[in-house]
């Protein structure tokens, strides 16, 4: 048996399922195997833990170090999310590398699947838990016992489901247009509109109930209301939890629409 062939792993998968442990396989190895891993790791510990130091220097404010810290995260955690995952379709869509890969032994569903799950464990390392711990030690002394641990785990729990929503945000609009200006462009002015004054301003004058259906609420204070994460990380009971709820199915409903416009995309 030739080395080539004795590195064939056959795919016993049936269903949807068929060709998923491959590709994870190989979506996994560009995370872990690669310098992917450790750059998005110093750049999420540089953004911050990095800035949220800055704030605390010299007696600083830890309250205000702390929501600038929810702040950061609720922006440029997203922003890595929506870059990556918009080049994982885009890029093998425009490489010729998804129409190879699917011309084998591999389901549509697994291969958006397989992303999802690859790039959705490699963010959780890299921009919710290592950057999270950080700064659970950075903000102890200052908090102390005001600063609940499981709260705070929750609170990290909320990060992450804000990065899911643009990360399967990217991916459903990365099949649903070939190029990278009209994803990035509408991923990012969601992401903005909870942060930027001139565009949240107008939504929270004219449809004040976005802000109860889409994720802003959970990381910046959008609608001078607090964010979401910040009231768990306080052991604060949550005045709603409706955001929480709707950017779940927000999240799904990506996937779903993701998985439709894949299986009808000709190569």
């Amino acid at each position: 048996m030739s080395a080539n062939a004795a590195s064939l792993i056959p795919s016993r998968s049936r269903g949807w399922r068929m060709g998923f442990g491959n590709m994870l396989a190989k979506e996994m190895g560009g995370w872990w195997r690669t310098r992917r891993w450790w750059i998005q790791c110093l750049i999420a510990l540089a953004l911050l833990n990095g800035t949220m130091a800055l704030n605390m220097r010299d007696g600083g404010n830890a309250s205000n170090a702390g929501a600038s810290f929810l702040m950061i995260a609720g922006l440029a955690a997203p922003l890595a999310a929506i870059s990556l995952a918009q080049d994982s379709i885009l890029g093998e869509r425009h490489s010729g590398t998804a129409a190879w890969v699917l011309s084998k032994p591999m389901r549509r569903p697994a291969f958006i699947l397989s992303k999802l799950a690859a790039y959705g464990l490699g963010l959780l390392v890299t921009w919710i838990l290592l950057p999270g711990a950080l700064a659970y030690v950075q903000l102890k002394p200052a908090f102390g016992h005001a600063l609940s641990g499981t709260g705070f785990v929750a609170a990290l729990g909320l990060d992450y489901l804000n990065l899911l929503f643009y990360l399967t945000l990217a991916l459903m609009l990365a099949t649903l247009f070939n190029g990278r200006g009209a994803v990035l462009g509408i991923a990012i002015l969601v992401d903005f509109t909870g942060l930027m004054q001139f565009i949240a301003l107008p939504v929270q004058k004219y449809a004040p109930w976005l802000g109860d259906i889409m994720p802003w609420r959970l990381m910046i204070d959008f609608g001078s209301r607090g964010p979401l994460a910040g009231f768990m990380a306080m052991g604060v009971t949550l005045p709603t939890i409706l955001p929480i709820i709707a950017t779940a199915v927000w999240c799904v409903l990506f996937i779903a629409v993701a998985i439709w416009r894949f299986r009808r995309e000709e190569f």
